[in-house]
């Protein structure tokens, strides 16, 4: 994939694909068509990415040398399927989609009309396309292609400042959900731990969040287990018991949600050596508290 840029059309003008859009090298890759139904998003990548022009899907995705598809999971498959059957993949062209809980079974249709495929999907959040830009350096990404696909799928990652790494077909649905559990379980943990200390007079919840936050998944991203702090992994049942009332009383709605990740810990903790005595006193707590 080298000498003139690709022309390029994106299909999704949304938070993701706006941003790798405006991260593409051009003398790469020169975005000439986006196609997608928000006309608020549309407008937003015509603004952000100069010299790309609004068209329909089929029309951007069968002039272009390299298609980025950048649509929800569950979109893509009816999408890929109504492309190749309109004729809309050009032998040759590039295909990849964004989409972490899919493969390359997603881009089928396109592979047996003739497109070269991959599946490469970046480990990083994107709450508007200017962060998630300034996010892609350093980014891991996972890459699922062909033997004779794998190199210039990889060009595109590093292109993008990221870092490619490949998972296999079978593996992507674990490989998402490992990550969801992570970014999205943790964003909602961290939501709830704020309205906590909101509840508890702390006027400026991040100054105590962020730091403790961040150090505490980099050591579990790092140490698994082993770094499991808190009062689940010491048994202390006199701690959990009074944190349950206090939010029966302050909280209710809380409260299932700190007995599930209280179990969740408990597991860990066992694995992570605390005593079975104590670890056993702790589920016979969170039992008579459920």
């Amino acid at each position: 994939m080298t000498g003139a840029p690709l022309r390029t059309a994106v299909l999704g003008p949304g938070r993701v694909g706006t941003a790798l859009a405006m991260a593409l090298p051009p003398e790469l890759y020169r975005v000439v068509a986006v196609a997608g139904r928000g006309r608020a998003a549309l407008a937003r990548f015509l603004a952000a990415v100069p010299g790309a022009a609004e068209r329909g899907a089929v029309d951007a995705a069968r002039e272009a040398d390299f298609v980025l598809l950048a649509v929800p999971d569950d979109a893509l498959v009816p999408l890929v399927r109504d492309l190749a059957a309109a004729g809309a993949v050009r032998a040759g062209a590039a295909w990849v989609h964004t989409a972490g809980g899919h493969g390359l079974a997603a881009l089928e249709p396109a592979r047996l009309a003739g497109a070269r495929v991959a599946a490469c999907h970046p480990a990083q959040t994107f709450p508007d396309p200017e962060t998630g830009r300034a996010s892609l350096p350093g980014t891991a990404w996972a890459v699922t292609a062909a033997a004779g696909d794998l190199g210039w799928a990889r060009s595109l990652v590093h292109a993008l400042g990221g870092v490619p790494v490949e998972v296999a077909e079978a593996n992507r649905a674990l490989y998402h959900a490992g990550l969801v559990v992570g970014a999205n379980g943790a964003s909602s943990v961290v939501a709830q731990a704020r309205e906590l200390l909101l509840g508890a007079g702390v006027p400026d919840p991040e100054a105590f969040l962020a730091p403790l936050v961040v150090a505490a998944v980099r050591n579990a991203a790092g140490r698994g287990v082993a770094a499991l702090t808190g009062p689940v992994r010491r048994g202390d049942t006199g701690t959990l018991q009074r944190h349950v009332a206090e939010l029966r009383r302050a909280m209710p709605e809380a409260v299932e949600a700190y007995l599930a990740l209280a179990r969740l810990a408990l597991a860990q903790a066992r694995r992570a050596g605390l005593e079975p005595a104590r670890a056993d006193a702790v589920e016979a707590l969170l039992r008579e508290e459920s």
